[in-house]
């Protein structure tokens, strides 16, 4: 027969039980509100922001063409071996069509897929200096905004400095080449490459309205169904881009 004592400690059970189940599944809204609020990726609040907005025909992205190599410098060379500070870079250039007149042309929002590395950086690049290698090791700041002229195309270089110091080549019957090939002598993976970098490019134009473009610029450094790598020296890679049409802001 069931007493008055086991009555009591099944109700006191049920209820702790319960208790307990309530506080998890406030535990459990309270961490979705903070990773809602909190971790969602920085470009979902971007891309909500765009939804809401009109796009132009009068500005577009026409296309964006990549140029990857690497460099090194030589800290040491003996009858024996090769001692390499390994770079790889890639030039990118962006062209627009540009349907009327504009001021002003900038970006901002430059992020990097690949977050473990501390060598990423985007700068701004002479057009002129489009595939040609560093002849030494240049330094870079770290910049939240490249500012352009007024004209196409965008031009820029992605620059992975020194992912790889005191790398020792030792077959130096071959000679020493700078350019990408110098990452498969020094037995760099391609997947150890990989990385994305994105920005929002920002046109003015002569009236002042504001025009936006969020793009995402994948680092190429190879074709898997033509062969081609970055191994072999350089590679290149020219993408079009169709409706690609800036968003107005401020309307």
């Amino acid at each position: 027969m069931e007493t008055k004592d086991n009555v009591n400690n099944s109700n006191s059970n049920f209820f702790k039980t319960k208790g307990i189940l309530f506080l998890i599944i406030f535990l459990i809204l309270i961490l979705s509100a903070f990773v809602f609020l909190f971790l969602r990726p920085k470009n979902q609040s971007s891309q909500e922001h765009h939804s809401e907005l009109k796009t132009t025909t009068d500005y577009s992205i026409e296309k964006v063409v990549c140029y990857s190599s690497a460099y090194g410098i030589n800290k040491e060379e003996t009858q024996a071996r090769w001692d390499l500070d390994l770079s790889q870079y890639t030039d990118i250039a962006i062209y627009l069509n540009l349907q009327n007149d504009i001021s002003s042309l900038y970006l901002d929002n430059i992020t990097f897929s690949n977050t473990e590395g501390t060598t990423y950086h985007l700068i701004n690049l002479p057009i002129e200096d489009f595939g040609k290698t560093p002849t030494n090791n240049i330094e870079v700041t770290t910049s939240e905004r490249i500012d352009f002229g007024n004209s196409s195309p965008i031009t820029l270089r992605y620059l992975n400095q020194n992912f790889k110091e005191n790398c020792v080549i030792t077959d130096i019957e071959n000679p020493l080449v700078f350019d990408g090939s110098l990452l498969k002598r020094g037995k760099v993976t391609l997947s150890s490459l990989k990385n994305t970098v994105s920005f929002t490019i920002h046109l003015i134009d002569t009236s002042g309205q504001e025009f936006t473009y969020p793009i995402e610029v994948s680092i190429p450094l190879e074709n898997k169904e033509t062969g081609e790598t970055i191994y072999s020296g350089s590679y290149i890679e020219e993408n079009f881009l169709t409706d690609a049409y800036f968003y107005v802001e401020n309307q």
